[in-house]
């Protein structure tokens, strides 16, 4: 079988998705882990900790706060209060989010 080509039309290069958290270090505080074990799921503190920084690593930035270098952000319904220090970003507190976030923005 031969590939069907198409003749005259040029390919657009792909375009990576650059990831703004690329170089930092995500790391969850040991409240922010039992806050999650809390809240959202029951598991051990291994795999509460790679939850969280997926969570995180997936998550959009939704608000800057004027105490500290504090973030505030969002993923899947799950608010990640988030403090940076140098390259390193530490998750400070986990909260479940009551409003639905796609009517806010």
């Amino acid at each position: 079988m031969s590939k069907k080509t198409s003749r005259g039309r040029r390919t657009r290069p792909q375009r990576h998705k650059v990831n703004p958290l690329m170089g930092n270090y995500i790391i969850p505080t040991e409240h922010a882990v039992k806050r999650y074990q809390e809240r959202i799921r029951m598991m051990n503190m291994r795999k509460t900790q790679n939850a969280i920084i997926e969570g995180v690593r997936h998550s959009r930035l939704i608000a800057l706060t004027k105490y500290g270098d504090r973030e505030i952000r969002e993923n899947r319904g799950i608010v990640f209060v988030c403090e940076m220090q140098g390259n390193q970003l530490y998750v400070i507190t986990v909260l479940v989010s009551q409003v639905d976030l796609r009517f806010v923005i």
